[in-house]
């Protein structure tokens, strides 16, 4: 996180809120949390920087649930949901589940092997259903590794699918994105069809771009959707 700039955008977002003199806390969302790491760096930040805080986390893999619970077991900002993110409720299954992989997808991916970790029932939720239930009126950050099934995760948002609602959405752009037949045209088109620019997010800084073809490469890379307000 330190080298791929996901640490610096959560510095800088963590400093705005301060900035701001908002009296709630801080809010994000960690839809796909694995073993946790993106979720320590929200929580440990917050505390340096003197924020507070909310994540809501979610992660399917049952491995990975069991392993989270006990070490956030003592961290009352951190709101564990074992469900996959999705544009429908139900269940599906999640490939590689069973092993705890930071590769696990609900798409079968060609990019590795599979085999050391068989298939698991996972149940999916609709994040605009989670959002009104537990009265969260606005998120601060989305971010999203879900290996393929960003598309999905965002159409679950609904109407809430706004700058207004949710102000930023990290987002993972690969090869992930070839195997559940996504481009990057789609999330750009879903996303600025919203009222967000997009921006591409490096070491230190966030460059904003317009979509082109040529970015159809899919290899490994961050994207943020921002709210107009950033712009400026």
């Amino acid at each position: 996180m330190e080298r791929n700039g996901e640490h610096w955008l959560l510095r800088e977002l963590l400093l705005a809120h301060r900035t701001s003199g908002a009296a709630r806390p801080f809010v994000a969302v960690d839809g796909g949390v694995n073993r946790g790491d993106y979720s320590r760096c929200v929580l440990a930040l917050a505390r340096e920087i003197g924020v507070a805080v909310e994540v809501h986390a979610f992660e399917p893999a049952p491995a990975c649930v069991a392993e989270l619970r006990a070490a956030f077991a003592g961290e009352p900002a951190f709101r564990l949901t074992p469900s996959a993110l999705s544009d429908r409720v139900g269940e599906a299954l999640l490939y590689d589940g069973q092993s705890g992989s930071s590769l696990a997808s609900l798409v079968p991916r060609a990019e590795h092997s599979q085999a050391n970790g068989a298939a698991v029932s996972v149940p999916l939720l609709r994040l605009d259903d989670y959002l009104a239930s537990h009265g969260v009126a606005r998120v601060d950050l989305l971010k999203l590794d879900v290996e393929g099934h960003e598309v999905a995760a965002l159409r679950g948002l609904g109407e809430r699918l706004r700058p207004e609602t949710v102000d930023v959405i990290q987002f993972e752009y690969g090869g992930a994105a070839l195997d559940a037949g996504t481009t990057l045209r789609d999330l750009y088109r879903l996303l600025e069809g919203r009222g967000y620019a997009l921006a591409k997010l490096f070491p230190r800084a966030l460059e904003l771009r317009d979509y082109r073809p040529w970015a159809e490469h899919f290899s490994y890379a961050n994207y943020v959707a921002l709210a107009p307000r950033w712009r400026g």
